[in-house]
């Protein structure tokens, strides 16, 4: 059976023919499926199998890992909830011990796929108190006296623990001391090995959020930071460069400790490594300037918002800009030598790390920049002249505005003129200047002295190579998004010029550097800040996405080649967009086409291959039914298969926009949604308890809820009872780790718990004997939220807030709930929403109607 596998993994990972590895994939997942435990023994079998193919053992202990671990935390808690229910403790040692064994192999690939899957197992046994001897079995197998193979492969299992694991977890801090020892060891100059060091300094970077402890301790930190600070005067620059990835992320987690050793090394060490002529070597060193002036922004944020916060910022950025900005602009000049070529580069990473020092550190910027600029920007050498506008545009964000836009007039007929430069890489940075200035310092575009100039640049690099018109493509929006402001906007006498341009670029055969989507993208701006000032433009915009969508649909997909059936979709795409915006900014002009368009989106959603698209056709779609509102309700019967087999769909993107479809349907039909409600409630009811659902899925369904009750008012009655319950459900949920992403799902769940009780209360208005048994449930869960600063800090979440403690006192006008408003928190809560400088008027007004209702209740 064993060799039977093995014959069929090497097949899925060999065979040069897709419909041969197609049909293995599903024939291991049906194996995993019917039989979880005797096919991890089988897996496990394999990849000690020395008989067996290199690469059926690799796809072995990689398969069992994908079995193990998930980044969708649902699924990963059922692999993990399988693993520890149906894999017997006897299976799980020999499965654990044949790993460990094939870790110590002398093959590295095997080795490097074992080390993945024993971390997969360590994430779900560790925090549950298993596998105890694991630590030290991988510290043991880091002794200087190990041979090298089974050092390296023990340390990168140690790295790929930390790297998956819970920021919090115990398991990781409580062995932070051993670990810590077996990786420095690994890393340290006296270590021989190359491949040995690498890993280590690799792993050091994985395990610096657990080393909080270590690092509070001056002679730990002391002698880990020599450590790492010679790993980056290695004569290796791979080592080089890892050891200048640990550094960033140390300065990243541990700033506050980092001044004395920026004063005696990192300072000197950083500034000679940026001159390194090893591009990685010196981008690293780059990075890490980058790193602290992020930091050193957060921390001015941190200040400005909470003066008496301990935070200080050592200003290490301001206090060698000298020295490191002379630097930054001399890398811009080792750009790419092929302008198609994108790949990341020493040149990028100045550019990037200038722009953080502008913001970091202001008009200090300004002299050694504009020096650089004045010098080059006429030079003969291609690079200078893309280092001199590269340079001024990355100072765009930071510095006063008054000095910017002082050197925009002096520079901009300078950069507008290199927008025609023979030299691709030129004219490509020379339009993103402009568009950054149009994004970042509007006011300093004239719009009698210096707008004709930017739109006719622009207009010339839309037709340009498409690296040129993607960022004129991006410059267009800017204009017209900033200029809104001024009424009437002076962009608009460009339109009909603007819009020729762009159909002109959106009519590309190809979408190459995304040339194309940026065009249809710089239209959907165009509609949506259109006034009838420019209604007949707007019309031509109309006219050709709908020309284009036509034209999409009588291509024969099946004689094109898997590229061409790509592209075609990415054009659907773009054009569905547009033509969203266009449905959306002007719903007269839809009704007589409305047939016309329902027929061709049910065609697109036909199609055998309209994964790519469904969602898009879903979002115009969802434009055409808020344009119709009740009008819609014509198209409901033939369109429900296609929604109902969109949010049956859970795994999926598409189930999340179909449950936004289902609220824009609601809303557009308001009351007359009363007949669709069962089913409705039924499907979504089952969705969110689906196994498979996407975590996204909770909030969009509980979000839902409140569109629902809020449109059908009583008719909501029947649903109220299974609805709360889930509403408590999600509210009594932790966050399953303490991982940021994490923490802003469990914030999304609990806002879209206060659009359901928002909409309960509202459609139940006139019921108030229905809502009557969760008004405690509803109390509950506001005093929750009055105690978390990332809900109660957030002007909408605030105003739906005290807008329900308002509104239920309204409902009870006979003292019959009085109880819940003497509480303190609701007071305190009301004055703290009421007296915040920074939330708008009208939930300041909310607050002031909740206090006034709270008042009334309290005198009953």
């Amino acid at each position: 059976m064993s060799s039977e596998l093995a014959q069929l993994l090497e097949e899925t990972i060999l065979t040069p023919d897709q419909s041969v590895r197609v049909a293995n994939e599903t024939q291991l997942k049906k194996l995993s499926n019917e039989n979880f435990l005797q096919f991890a023994g089988l897996l496990s079998s394999v990849l000690v199998d020395e008989g067996a193919r290199l690469e059926a053992r690799i796809l072995a202990a990689l398969t069992l890992k994908n079995e193990l671990v998930s980044k969708d935390s649902i699924k990963a808690s059922q692999f993990a909830q399988r693993w520890i229910t149906v894999v017997d403790p006897a299976s799980k040692d020999q499965i654990k011990l044949n790993a460990v064994q094939a870790l110590v192999t002398g093959e590295p690939r095997v080795a490097n796929a074992a080390a993945q899957l024993i971390a997969a197992i360590a994430n779900i046994e560790l925090p549950r108190g298993e596998w105890g001897d694991l630590m030290k079995t991988m510290v043991d197998n880091t002794n200087p006296s190990q041979p090298e193979n089974i050092k390296r492969a023990s340390l990168l299992t140690l790295g790929y623990i930390c790297e998956s694991g819970d920021p919090q977890s115990q398991v990781l801090v409580s062995s932070s001391n051993s670990i810590l020892i077996a990786i420095v060891q690994g890393a340290q100059s006296s270590e021989p090995s190359v491949p040995v060091r690498l890993t280590a300094l690799n792993a050091l970077a994985d395990s610096l959020v657990f080393i909080k402890n270590n690092m509070e301790r001056e002679g730990e930190r002391n002698y880990l930071m020599q450590v790492v600070c010679e790993a980056t005067q290695a004569p290796d620059s791979a080592i080089q460069t890892a050891a200048f990835g640990c550094l960033c992320k140390i300065m990243s987690l541990y700033y506050p400790f980092m001044k004395p050793y920026m004063e005696q090394a990192l300072y000197a060490l950083t500034i000679a490594t940026m001159k390194s002529s090893d591009d990685w070597v010196a981008s690293m060193a780059v990075e890490f300037w980058s790193t602290i002036c992020e930091e050193e922004i957060d921390i001015a944020y941190e200040l400005a918002q909470f003066p008496q916060s301990p935070l200080q910022s050592y200003n290490f950025a301001l206090a060698s800009l000298k020295e490191v900005v002379p630097n930054l602009l001399n890398l811009l000049t080792r750009q790419n030598e092929d302008p198609e070529d994108d790949d990341w580069n020493v040149s990028m990473s100045a550019g990037a790390c200038l722009q953080l020092f502008a913001q970091n550190c202001g008009n200090h910027v300004l002299e050694p920049v504009l020096q650089f600029v004045e010098q080059n920007i006429t030079s003969e050498n291609w690079r200078q002249r893309e280092a001199s506008v590269m340079a001024f545009g990355s100072i765009m964000d930071g510095p006063d505005r008054t000095q910017r836009t002082y050197y925009i007039h002096q520079a901009l007929p300078a950069i507008l003129n290199l927008m025609t430069d023979p030299v691709v890489q030129v004219k490509e940075t020379a339009a993103w200047c402009v568009g950054r200035v149009a994004d970042l310092v509007i006011d300093s575009i004239d719009s009698q002295q210096h707008l004709p100039n930017v739109v006719h640049a622009c207009l010339i690099g839309l037709q340009d190579h498409p690296k040129v018109a993607t960022n004129c493509a991006w410059t267009v929006i800017n204009l017209v998004e900033q200029l809104a402001e001024a009424k009437p906007s002076p962009i608009y006498n460009y339109y009909p010029a603007l819009v020729d341009a762009l159909i002109k670029a959106a009519s590309r055969p190809d979408n190459e550097f995304n040339a194309r989507a940026s065009a249809f993208s710089a239209l959907t701006t165009l509609v949506e800040y259109a006034t009838d000032a420019v209604a007949e433009t707007s019309a031509s915009i109309s006219t050709f996405v709908m020309d284009k969508l036509g034209q999409t649909m009588t291509v024969d997909e099946t004689q094109l080649s898997m590229e061409n059936r790509q592209s075609l979709q990415e054009l659907q795409s773009s054009v569905l967009t547009v033509l969203a915006a266009v449905i959306r900014k002007s719903p007269a002009s839809v009704e007589s086409v409305s047939d016309m368009l329902m027929d061709l989106f049910l065609k697109l959603l036909d199609k055998k291959d309209s994964s790519y698209i469904e969602d898009d056709v879903f979002y115009t779609i969802s434009a055409l039914a808020s344009s119709l509102g009740r009008g819609f309700e014509k198209y409901l019967e033939n369109f429900s298969p296609y929604l109902v087999r969109a949010l049956n769909q859970v795994d999926s993107q598409i189930s999340i926009t179909a449950v936004g479809f289902v609220a824009d349907i609601s809303n557009s039909l308001g009351e007359d949604f009363k007949k669709y409600v069962p089913a409705f409630m039924s499907v979504l009811g089952q969705m969110i308890s689906a196994e498979n659902a996407k975590k996204e899925l909770k909030p969009a369904v509980l979000s839902v809820f409140g569109d629902i009750a809020s449109n059908v008012g009583p008719d909501f009655t029947p649903y109220l009872n299974e609805v709360m319950a889930l509403c408590v459900a999600a509210q009594n949920t932790k966050p399953e780790n303490g991982t940021l992403e994490a923490l802003d799902y469990q914030i999304k769940v609990l806002e879209a718990v206060l659009d359901a009780y928002v909409g309960a209360v509202a459609g139940l208005r006139s019921s108030p004997e229905a809502l009557f048994p969760y008004v405690g449930t509803i109390f509950q869960f506001i005093s929750l939220l009055a105690e978390d600063p990332q809900l109660y800090g957030e002007d909408s979440t605030a105003r739906a807030a005290v807008g329900i403690v308002g509104d239920i006192a309204a409902m009870y006008p006979n003292g019959s709930i009085k109880q819940f408003y003497a509480q303190e928190w609701v007071t305190e809560f009301i004055k703290r929403t009421r007296s915040n400088q920074t939330f708008s008027q009208s939930t300041k007004d909310t607050a002031r109607w909740a206090r006034e209702q709270q008042k009334h209740q309290l005198s009953l």
